[in-house]
């Protein structure tokens, strides 16, 4: 089978990944270097830290977030918005919770099942540390992991100067440009195109740079750039910082009301943070978490700064379907690292048919108008 990834993120990666362990004959388009869009993140595998985004609750933290200056909205997709206000607080249906909770043990099993094999990309189970300052805010964490429908194990921490903290024993993390390494190496039969993709048809037609490629199967994975094609997909904004320093804590660290985290690599600490509402490639604001990040790491030298799009769905949940011989996958938000080993899967069995869809996850695919 001849299939075409539109997108070298690390969820077109994974399903890259997947495809050439069936034999496929696999052709990736990305206009930049792999795993660009993806390399920005801290690492964290986190998949039990799922936020849903179509709640009340959700809408007051994103206004506490803007008065600390952590997020900024500057331009979001129309029809994620519509979408986002006809199902505010709508409870999805319990079978989405339970294919998540399916998709979150599938993709930690992955990480460690490739760290087995060789690690190489500073795979470490040391779990996750969230810090909370408020005091009201950890009471409110604590009660919100105690109703999580992921029911994950966690324990109660005291952290000096901070109000407390949530330690998630079973969650791992990874040095994702280490890993963007490996699994290109793991993926060298597929063809790599650095260029952008034009158009692409539903019945599999790639166009590009004035050519037009035929392939059985077309993935799309190319992140907040679905929402071209009517997807109701936007773009929440991150910064991840390489520096050399001195960390505070022993875990992996997230600061809870300002969306920071902190991780230890062999060769250097990341430093990520931010939720901007914005398509643009404008990255003035990431200076500001790294100095948020301060209370948790001692900075003696910054090495590099990268900037990544978080591609967003209305409710936070992936969005995993087909429509002819097209298979979108994207929509993870934050948690495109926690999730990508198990949507790569379920999209390649999309691809070869194994599935036709995947309930919930499919619901932005069958009878919507998308421009294909």
């Amino acid at each position: 089978m001849k299939v075409g990834i539109v997108g070298g993120g690390i969820v077109g990666l994974f399903t890259a990944y997947y495809l050439l362990k069936e034999e496929a004959e696999v052709t990736i388009f990305e206009k930049d270097f792999l795993g660009s869009g993806s390399i920005h993140a801290a690492g964290l595998i986190e998949p039990y830290r799922f936020d849903r985004i179509n709640t009340t609750g959700m809408i007051i933290k994103m206004l506490k977030y803007m008065s600390k200056r952590v997020t900024s909205l500057k331009s979001l997709n129309k029809a994620w918005v519509i979408e986002l206000f006809k199902n505010l607080d709508k409870e999805p249906p319990s079978e989405a919770w339970e294919t998540m909770r399916e998709m979150a043990l599938f993709s930690l099993k992955e990480y460690k099942r490739l760290a087995e094999e060789k690690n190489d990309f500073d795979y470490e189970e040391s779990g996750l540390l969230e810090i909370y300052s408020d005091e009201k805010e950890f009471e409110k964490g604590i009660i919100e992991e105690k109703k999580s429908p992921f029911r994950p194990k966690f324990e109660i921490m005291e952290i000096k100067g901070f109000a407390g903290g949530i330690y998630f024993p079973e969650l791992s993390k990874v040095d994702t440009h280490k890993f963007i390494d490996r699994i290109t190496k793991e993926i060298k039969d597929a063809k790599v195109v650095n260029v952008s993709v034009d158009k692409v048809s539903k019945d599999g037609k790639v166009y590009y740079a004035g050519k037009e490629e035929k392939f059985d199967k077309v993935v799309l994975s190319a992140g907040v750039w679905l929402k071209n094609i009517g997807l109701p997909i936007t773009a929440f904004k991150g910064y991840g910082y390489r520096v050399k320093g001195e960390m505070k804590v022993n875990y992996p660290s997230v600061l809870a009301e300002l969306g920071v985290a902190v991780v230890k690599n062999s060769d250097f600490i990341k430093i990520t943070g931010g939720f901007d509402g914005d398509f643009s490639t404008d990255s003035s604001r990431a200076e500001i978490f790294l100095n948020y990040a301060k209370s948790l790491v001692n900075i003696s030298y910054v090495y590099d700064l990268y900037m990544g799009y978080r591609p967003c769905s209305p409710d936070g949940f992936p969005v995993i379907g087909k429509i002819g011989n097209v298979v979108i996958s994207t929509g993870a938000c934050r948690l495109g690292w926690s999730y990508a080993p198990s949507m790569g899967n379920m999209t390649s069995d999309l691809v070869l048919d194994r599935k036709n869809e995947f309930g919930y996850l499919s619901r932005f695919i069958g009878g919507r108008n998308l421009s294909l």
